[in-house]
């Protein structure tokens, strides 16, 4: 039996979106893979009817749809429709009984949401710019002037807001999202929201006349909760009010529309900006009351580098409300009626997105250490995965949960393949992002190929990891309590497996991983090699940098560099740095402004001023999402060079 290979999530179908037709009687959803030989993703939409599988675009690049009928979809598409402008969005339909996708429309704006109103019309989410406000009107002038003016100031770039650009993306001048009206017959696109006002997740009520949608006034700083307040808007006569605001102390995370009432995920912010929400039942005339404690974060929290792609966490069907949610080690399916929280499915794993119709729900599912596929209620829908594995190796996580001071700390370790108890294996432990993320019982593709190398491979879910409610809470504690509990599972790994040789011991982590592998390097040499990926090393130049960094360097650290620089200093490891003799890799992106590639030029640069083996990869071309959805050779490279780092440093 051989084991994972490196490119092994090349072979992986990931699946996404999971949507039921109007009258439910139809069902597609986006495929996604990774193209080795052309170093890209391929998505395409996809159709599924009793157990019958069926591609129905080619193209290439359809990952965002939706249903104008029972029998129609309409999807986004970049194929070559004659338009070259960056400011356009072109959709296509087609037909789920047969026959090739047609044209349907161009959409003068970038359009990042479109929903169906009627036969006719959409509500559009689109991108306006200050300056040229007027582009929806898709007049030639107007176009013109927004190119040149583009075109001329290409070399400078104008800061006027915080953050001033986003992971991955670049300089955002300033842009926001608009609602729009769009009238697919007449090719007119009309604004309904004003502007200076930012808009996000449109949706529309059930008999079609009112949408509601989150949002507020442009900010020259936004600070996490201002623009989350909700509104609700009569289409026909463009008068919109405020359903119900989101403020520090009821921070609004997300919403559903029901029959008669909406339903608002809102925290108290009492452990900071990673305070779980509890349910909220709103009016339609803005009355609030508390509908159900919960406690716990909305979506699935748990690590995977084998997803590609998005869906619902939260849907309302009729009044009663479905979502996911993270307990403990897994993510489950829950329905919310009437108050009462009721849990949906038992399996540990990750539901990861869903659609409702009725008292249907199909979702889909990282279940027994498998890539991605659709379930229902009762059954597996699809086998699209099915001989991904087949005749390779896959490690089976085994739980290893310990006590540290107060509390529990829960783990898993992986067998090296071919695990002999006579003899000895080296090890890696590998540290999640976030630091609020968790790991559990689900395929990782980096961890199984080391455990198809030979390598044990261990990970934990340390104070800071969600699905606990506040022990999420590690505000001004990072690598305190973190890094206690982290050694005690390294001290607990190595006394319940003797086969772990705990001279070649390993370590890696990516994020919140990244800041720890800093830290534990310049506070233990147990470790043979380190890497150190998108990582923070200095909490000062961390601030007001990174795209999340005024207010998470702020919300984590309890403090910032006016109030108690000290604390701040003293919770970054480029203060230990001088302390450091692990040999030490570390990997960044150039667009990675979550975790900006000059903490990575700090810490790098601290090593080898003191006299500490150490190297860096830098990726062009990728951000903070490098091992997720990075494109595909560059994922390769990444798992190459970490494990060419360890295995140059092993015995």
């Amino acid at each position: 039996m051989k084991g994972i290979s490196i490119d092994e999530f090349t072979n992986i179908k990931f699946i996404s979106r999971p949507t039921f037709s109007p009258d439910g009687k139809n069902f597609c959803f986006v495929v996604t893979t990774a193209n080795k030989d052309k170093n890209k993703y391929v998505s395409n939409i996809y159709s599924l009817k009793g157990s019958k599988v069926r591609q129905l675009t080619g193209g290439g690049k359809e990952n965002n749809f939706v249903f104008v009928d029972k029998d129609t979809v309409l999807f986004q598409s970049s194929r070559d429709d004659g338009s070259k402008s960056s400011l356009d969005t072109t959709y296509y339909k087609i037909s789920l009984s047969a026959g090739e996708a047609v044209k349907a429309f161009t959409v003068p704006v970038p359009v990042s949401q479109i929903v169906p109103v009627d036969g006719k019309n959409y509500l559009v989410l689109g991108k306006v710019y200050p300056g040229f406000e007027d582009l929806y009107k898709g007049e030639k002038k107007t176009r013109e002037a927004y190119e040149k003016y583009t075109k001329e100031n290409e070399d400078y770039e104008i800061v006027q807001q915080v953050p001033w650009w986003f992971n991955g993306g670049s300089f955002n001048k300033g842009a926001y999202s608009s609602l729009f009206i769009y009238n697919s017959k007449k090719g007119k696109l009309a604004p309904l929201s004003k502007k200076d006002f930012t808009v996000s997740n449109p949706r529309l009520s059930n008999d079609g006349k009112t949408v509601f949608f989150q949002g507020g006034k442009r900010q020259v700083i936004n600070k996490g909760y201002g623009n989350s307040s909700i509104y609700k808007m009569d289409i026909d006569t463009g008068e919109s009010s405020l359903l119900v605001e989101s403020t520090e102390t009821f921070n609004i995370k997300s919403y559903a529309v029901g029959e008669s009432f909406v339903i608002v995920c809102a925290s108290d912010n009492s452990y900071g900006s990673n305070t779980d929400p509890d349910f909220y039942k709103v009016s339609f005339n803005g009355n609030v009351e508390l509908y159900a404690k919960h406690g716990r974060n909305i979506g699935s929290s748990i690590g995977s580098d084998i997803r590609y792609g998005s869906g619902n966490t939260l849907k309302m069907v009729g009044d009663v409300c479905y979502f996911i949610s993270t307990n403990e080690d897994s993510s489950y399916l829950f329905k919310l009626e009437n108050g009462i929280i009721e849990k949906l499915t038992d399996k540990e794993g990750s539901v990861d997105s869903f659609d409702a119709y009725g008292d249907k729900l199909v979702f889909t599912a990282l279940y027994d250490m498998k890539a991605q596929e659709l379930y229902s209620m009762d059954k597996q829908l699809t086998a699209l995965n099915k001989n991904v594995f087949k005749d390779k190796y896959v490690a089976i996580p085994e739980k290893l949960n310990i006590t540290c001071g107060d509390h529990d700390v829960h783990g898993f370790v992986l067998k090296p393949i071919d695990f002999d108890e006579s003899k000895k294996y080296p090890v890696i432990i590998d540290i999640h992002g976030g630091p609020k993320t968790a790991y559990g019982p689900v395929f990782y593709h980096e961890m199984q190929y080391w455990a198809g190398l030979g390598y044990f491979v261990i990970f934990c879910n340390p104070t800071g990891s969600d699905g606990k409610g506040s022990f999420a809470d590690i505000r001004g504690k990072y690598g305190t309590v973190d890094f206690d509990d982290i050694m005690a599972f390294c001290d607990a790994a190595l006394s319940s497996h003797p086969q772990m040789d705990s001279t070649n011991f390993f370590e890696t982590g990516g994020s919140y991983g990244g800041f720890m592998t800093n830290w534990i390097v310049g506070h233990t040499d147990r470790f043979k090699a380190c890497a150190s990926q998108r990582s923070i090393s200095n909490w000062f130049s961390f601030y007001g940098v990174a795209d999340i960094g005024v207010r998470f360097s702020l919300d984590q650290n309890a403090t910032d560099p006016w109030n108690n620089p000290e604390k701040l200093w003293w919770h970054s490891p480029m203060k230990y740095a001088d302390k450091c003799k692990t040999p030490t890799l570390f990997i960044h992106s150039f667009e990675d402004y979550r975790c900006p590639i000059d903490q990575g030029y700090q810490m790098f640069s601290a090593l080898i001023d003191h006299g500490v083996e150490a190297k860096m990869v830098l990726f062009k071309g990728e951000n903070h999402e490098l091992s997720r959805s990075g494109k595909p050779l560059h994922r390769i490279k990444r798992i190459d060079e970490i494990t060419k780092w360890f295995e140059s440093h092993r015995y």
